[in-house]
């Protein structure tokens, strides 16, 4: 804070001590002028009006002793001693009152302090000194007196411009105050007075903090620390409460007091009324709050029905999923049963002529030794005739003309191949009967080895071309199963390890027994399956053949057989190396 008094060269006299001691009463008025301003305790104000009156009591016996030692005029001299005591006795006064109320000091005794002290040192001091030091006055006089005035009209437009803020404070509807470095209030606006119905002149700091809601007093009294130790600006929303226990919201902004030399010297706060802004912020946050639980509650209701919608949704395509792949695999079934069936009603149609045709071969072969035999018989008789014989001469040229010799090798030729031929069809067709076998779904005891024989041979025209067939089997013991559905496994597995071979490979087909489980092995040659479709294998519909070249549904509907029969099917591939298909069935099946 700024001194209100300065001391500068128009103010000496040319007295060095008289000079000393006025130097030393303007800083005690200036440290009054400042505990009054910044709200000092009463019995600080009090110790300074002391230290004042000690101090000029000394002063003005040092200058009585001067004018005595000088000779002064007695007149002038006694008018001197007045004023001297004049001006003790009002600060003895004032002192005596013990004034706890810093207006009274601020309009009474500081106003008298400073008019008083530039008169004096200005006019009665100065012409002390001129006459002590033999100077005219006269003219010096002229130049003191303006300099009063213009001190006293300067210290009368500062009280004047205090005077006008307060005013302009009393009438503002916001809370004003001011407060020193000791966070003491030593001046609030009336605004506070009637809003909260506090008489003038009866607040303090307890009572100030005591009005601030609970809730915020820490709060504030940290930004108020914060100010005051970072001396910057600040902004802060607060509750009041009032009397009748309403609450009134603050919305106040704070600079800090500095003094010239940097020190703190207090705050300074205007506070404006918001309650009905915040009343009303605080309706619409209620009305939001309630919207928002409603918008939440709706959404919630919105999320749970989308939850059932898409768990729904999801049963939906799993059942269409399952549906579809039970259609699918019914189709495939009933093809396999309308293709048994067919094979089986053509092997049952075949199986005749072939009965006929195996029948007729035998009995043409056993002619045919027959044949053999009566021409033997007449080769011999011709030998015993003579040979111009003429019968015998006709025999020989018939002989040479129909080459018996090489009908007699020929004929047993064709009809051994005739034979064996039919043979072959009759195995093929038992297979056919075998492989089909639509009227047993049963579980029956079944040779897995002869499945895969007669799998192979209705498949050959598939293999013959594209792979060398290597059995190593071991020989199973005869299998409870449904023999035309694991037919139909290897079938496919046979099928697809032929179209995995590019060019020319091999296939092996291999049988064992591992603990309490069977196995069958089917592996090839082939270009192997990339790693990142093996896990799609079985699935329903997957298929890495151009479109229209294959269903999808081999592996998915071999996976389901196997996965019928308690079992499992595993599959190990490299690229470019080749596939390997191992089906393992549980033997508790059978016991």
């Amino acid at each position: 804070m700024d001194s209100i008094l300065t001391w500068n060269d128009s103010l000496k006299l040319g007295i060095a001590s008289v000079d000393d001691q006025h130097r030393r009463l303007l800083e005690l008025i200036n440290r009054l002028d400042e505990a009054v301003a910044l709200g000092h305790a009463p019995d600080t104000i009090t110790e300074l009006l002391d230290d004042l009156i000690d101090y000029t009591r000394y002063h003005f016996d040092e200058e009585e002793k001067l004018m005595q030692q000088s000779d002064f005029e007695e007149a002038l001299f006694i008018s001197h001693k007045n004023e001297h005591r004049q001006f003790v006795e009002t600060i003895v006064e004032a002192r005596n009152q013990k004034p706890d109320n810093a207006s009274f000091l601020l309009h009474h005794l500081l106003d008298f302090l400073f008019d008083w002290l530039y008169r004096h040192i200005l006019g009665t001091d100065k012409k002390m000194a001129d006459c002590m030091l033999g100077k005219p006055i006269a003219d010096a006089a002229k130049i003191d007196q303006a300099g009063i005035i213009m001190q006293s009209n300067l210290y009368s437009a500062l009280r004047e411009s205090e005077d006008r803020f307060k005013e302009m404070a009393d009438n503002l509807p916001a809370l004003i105050w001011i407060s020193n470095a000791k966070n003491i209030p030593v001046f609030c606006n009336r605004y506070r007075y009637k809003k909260f119905n506090i008489p003038l002149g009866s607040g303090n700091h307890s009572q100030w903090l005591d009005m601030i809601h609970p809730d915020d007093r820490d709060k504030v009294a940290d930004t108020y620390a914060h100010a005051a130790s970072d001396l910057k600006k600040f902004k802060i929303q607060y509750r009041l409460r009032r009397e009748d226990e309403s609450i009134v919201w603050i919305l106040e902004t704070g600079v800090p007091r500095i003094r010239r030399n940097g020190s703190f010297a207090g705050l300074m706060g205007c506070g404006m009324d918001i309650t009905n802004q915040k009343n009303a912020e605080i309706t619409i946050a209620r009305i939001n709050q309630l919207l928002m639980e409603q918008v939440e509650e709706r959404t919630q209701q919105l999320l749970n029905a989308n939850k059932t919608l898409e768990a729904e949704k999801n049963e939906q395509v799993r059942l269409n999923a399952r549906l579809k792949e039970t259609q699918a695999h019914l189709i495939q079934s009933e093809k396999m049963a309308s293709i048994g069936q067919l094979a089986a009603g053509v092997a049952h149609e075949i199986n005749n002529p072939l009965g006929y045709i195996f029948s007729n071969l035998n009995s043409l072969k056993q002619y045919l030794n027959d044949i053999l035999k009566f021409s033997e018989a007449a080769e011999r008789l011709a030998q015993e005739l003579p040979a111009d014989n003429l019968e015998v001469l006709a025999y020989h040229r018939l002989k040479e003309k129909i080459d018996i010799d090489y009908l007699k090798t020929d004929l047993s030729d064709l009809v051994d191949e005739s034979i064996e031929g039919a043979t072959r069809a009759r195995k093929i067709v038992q297979d056919l009967r075998d492989f089909s076998r639509i009227d047993k779904q049963e579980m029956e005891l079944f040779n897995i080895e002869a499945g895969i024989d007669a799998t192979l041979n209705i498949i050959q025209n598939e293999l013959k071309y594209k792979a060398k067939i290597v059995k190593e089997y071991t020989g199973l013991e005869p299998y409870l199963c449904i023999g035309a559905q694991l037919n139909q496994v290897f079938m496919n597995l046979l099928v697809n390890a032929a179209h995995a071979i590019e060019t020319f490979g091999t296939i092996y087909i291999r049988t064992g027994t591992e603990k309490d489980r069977i196995w069958i092995e089917i592996e090839d040659t082939g270009k192997g399956i990339p790693e990142k479709i093996r896990s799609k294998l079985f699935d329903p519909f997957f298929t890495t053949k151009p479109v229209g070249q294959g269903t999808g549904l081999g592996l998915s509907l071999s996976y389901k057989i196997i996965q019928n029969h308690n079992g499992k099917i595993e599959v190990e591939s490299h690229v470019n190396k080749g596939s390997k298909f191992r089906i393992s069935l549980p033997l508790t099946t059978n016991k």
